[in-house]
């Protein structure tokens, strides 16, 4: 298998922690780097084929955004999440896609909305096939896209914090859900239905109840599930 590291390999121009740091992340969310896993400034260094320093750098960024924890004598790991993490990890995604799926109700291009509903399109055709890994990833990229789609540059920065925890504590497209995956989907289409809609607060409404996990025991007046 190839080391996704050598990427970086041979690269001697422009900012290369940056680059470093951009990879890094890319992994931590993809779970490439899994939660827990130590990261040896060293070792990282001798893989990409560069010194030091930019991997310092790129580490010192991904701490800073709560991607990597620095433990005191025993260096970097790839941050890991508790019980309570995740509760706050749940909240501050409903916070953050409630704002997205206000801003974004009644200003979605016709190129957007085209590609939420093909990402809806293919959720389906996942369900259908079983292929739980592929529906996670578009679960995902539709909650991304909305959140790009609220024209509020910051809220996609917020995102990017909170992804890789999201991910690796399975509060989008949770394996263990039992229930219809179409249902799921559908959902989906409830979300676009009302983005497409003239009612930001209905918006934000069933936004902050799909991310906080309450759709099922508390929907929104007349929305349909």
């Amino acid at each position: 298998m190839t080391d996704p590291f050598t990427s970086l390999a041979g690269l001697k121009r422009g900012l290369l922690s940056d680059q470093i740091y951009e990879l890094m992340k890319s992994m931590i969310k993809d779970g490439t780097l899994p939660p827990g896993e130590q990261l040896v400034e060293s070792q990282l260094a001798k893989r990409m084929q560069v010194s030091q320093a930019p991997v310092r750098e790129a580490l010192k960024q991904l701490a800073h955004e709560g991607l990597v924890s620095h433990v005191r004598h025993l260096g970097n790991f790839v941050a890991s999440y508790s019980e309570e993490e995740f509760m706050q990890a749940r909240a501050a995604r409903a916070e953050l896609e409630a704002i997205a799926g206000r801003l974004a109700c009644g200003t979605l291009s016709p190129a957007v909305h085209a590609h939420l509903a093909a990402l809806i399109e293919q959720m389906h055709a996942a369900a259908d096939s079983g292929d739980l890994d592929a529906f996670r990833e578009l679960d995902f990229t539709f909650h991304r896209s909305v959140v790009e789609a609220s024209g509020n540059s910051y809220l996609p920065r917020m995102w990017d914090i909170i992804e890789p925890g999201l991910r690796s504590m399975h509060v989008l497209g949770d394996p263990s859900f039992e229930g219809d995956w179409h249902e799921v989907a559908d959902w989906h289409r409830s979300l676009l239905d009302l983005l497409d809609g003239d009612d930001p607060a209905a918006a934000s409404a069933l936004f902050r109840a799909h991310a906080a996990g309450t759709l099922l025991e508390d929907p929104p007046a007349d929305q349909t599930r």
